[in-house]
Formats: C-alpha cells, structure tokens, sequence
C-alpha cells in the first residue's frame, strides 16, 4: 500500500469519525430514526467528496493512471476506511454512547405499542432492534458500508477522471 492510499483513507476515516461524533454532540442521535438516516446520508457525502479529492490527488501524482490501477488505489482506500469504521464504532458504542443500543431498542418498543400492538408484539421486535442496533450489527454495517461506498466512489469518479483525461 502507497502512502497516498494510507493517507487518504485515514483523512476520510477520521472525517468520518468526527462526523459520527459532531452529530451525537449536537443532538442528532436523539431525534428518532429519521435523523439517522439524514447522518447517513451525510456520511456517505463525505466519504464520497473524500474519494474524489484522493482521487485527484493519484491522478495529479500519477497523470498516467490507468482504470484498473485507480481502482486498485481505491480498494485499498476503502479498506483503510472500513478498518477505521469499524474503530469508530467501538469508540463510539464503548465511549460515547454506550446507551445507544438501549435507546433504540426503547423508541422500537414504544412505536410499536403505540402502534397498537400487544406489550408481547412489542417486546419481540424490541429484542430484533437489539441486534439491529447493536455493536456487532453497526461494526458490520460500518466497514461493509464503508467498503461498498467506496469501491462505487472509486469506480464512478476513476470513470470521470479517465474519460476527462481521454476528451
């Protein structure tokens, strides 16, 4: 692995991280579900404005970069990414918010039982926002995610990139 790629992935990995963290000190985490995804999509603009400025900066370094090698460059990125994804989410589940899990597993309880379902009902799909919301699903979540937000960034914008350079 280059320095570039090393470099990169541990500039969108902390980017990423001081997102993850910014957002849960100003609120967002206990706004219910729908922040959740807005935080999400937030990341993925991060991650993906990250790629592009990597990216460029191969290119700059290395004008005569072909596709295949830039989608190397970009799969060892998003490894660096998804290993401190991961990290993060152990920081984040251990150090942060270790209620995290207990908060989602309550607000699931109570849309159900609001939701008119028996307290039994409830407590079921109570239990499945357990593993959904729990440290071994997030660090799953976060490296896969970061893998696959990263090989379609890198394929996308390597795309770009090459045929600019062809025009």
């Amino acid at each position: 692995m280059g320095s570039l790629e090393l470099r990169w992935g541990l500039i969108i990995g902390a980017a990423n991280l001081v997102w993850l963290y910014l957002s849960y000190y100003l609120g967002m985490h206990d706004r219910g579900l729908g922040s959740i995804q807005v935080m999400g999509l937030i990341s993925v603009f991060i991650s993906v404005l990250g790629y592009v400025f990597a990216l460029r900066a191969l290119m700059k370094k290395f004008p005569e970069t072909q596709f295949l090698e830039g989608i190397r460059s970009g799969a060892m990125i998003a490894g660096v990414v998804a290993i401190f994804a991961a990290l993060a989410q152990v920081g984040y589940f251990q150090i942060i918010n270790p209620g995290w899990t207990d908060h989602m597993v309550a607000l699931t309880r109570s849309f159900y039982l609001e939701s008119g379902l028996s307290d039994n009902e409830a407590s079921e799909y109570a239990e499945g926002a357990r593993k959904t919301f729990g440290l071994t699903s997030y660090l799953v979540q976060a490296a896969l995610g970061a893998l696959i937000i990263g090989m379609i960034s890198t394929t996308v914008i390597m795309a770009i990139l090459r045929k600019g350079k062809s025009a």
